[in-house]
């Protein structure tokens, strides 16, 4: 008595094996899937990109100066001087910090200007190369001086002109401590800032 074997039948001409179109189908859904991923991979980071504010544009954080300057006018060895008076709509105080600045108590208040520029004022007893240098670095090299009125009346600024703008008053015969006006501001805005200065009250 024979015995027959059954046998798959034979894929038309032309027709893959039935195991190659499952192998197929599987790869092109893999395919299929790693565009969609990486669509949605570019999606969130166009999102992230389009949420991340201008770095061109200082955003205006309002900070309140007042008790952080009198505290500095207490602690401190030097007459501090703070933008209060002015601070409103159009220069907003960032920050406002005494606290040990490259090795040195410092008193420091950072604006934005009406201009939409930075401006910074630092100030401490006993100034250093190292504390100098740190705030002076962007600003490149010494090109001469400036004479800016301030709340001591009008004195020569040793200027400083690069990345960024500044201006050094030293010790003098009526001055104690050192004062550093830095910031990207140019100079009439920056001149002008230092006008706007007034001595802060200790309470």
């Amino acid at each position: 008595m024979s015995s027959t074997t059954e046998t798959e039948p034979n894929p038309a001409p032309g027709q893959p094996p039935a195991g190659n179109k499952a192998l197929k189908r599987l790869q092109n859904y893999s395919v299929a899937n790693m565009v969609y991923s990486v669509l949605a991979v570019f999606a969130l980071a166009f999102a992230w990109w389009a949420l991340m504010p201008n770095p061109d544009e200082l955003e205006r954080r309002e900070v309140d100066v007042a008790p952080v300057s009198s505290w500095a006018a207490e602690e401190s060895d030097l007459p501090v001087w703070t933008p209060e008076a002015v601070l409103g709509e159009e220069w907003t105080a960032n920050f406002a910090h005494f606290q040990t600045f490259a090795g040195q108590p410092s008193w420091r208040v950072g604006l934005v200007t009406p201009a939409q520029d930075y401006v910074e004022i630092s100030q401490t007893a006993e100034a250093t190369q190292e504390w100098l240098g740190a705030l002076t670095e962007k600003a490149g090299e010494e090109v001469g001086t400036r004479t800016i009125t301030g709340p001591d009346g009008p004195q020569e600024w040793t200027a400083y002109e690069g990345e960024e703008r500044a201006v050094v008053l030293g010790p003098g015969e009526d001055r104690v401590g050192t004062t550093v006006v830095r910031g990207t501001a140019e100079w009439p805005e920056i001149e002008e800032f230092i006008g706007l200065l007034e001595a802060a009250d200790s309470r």
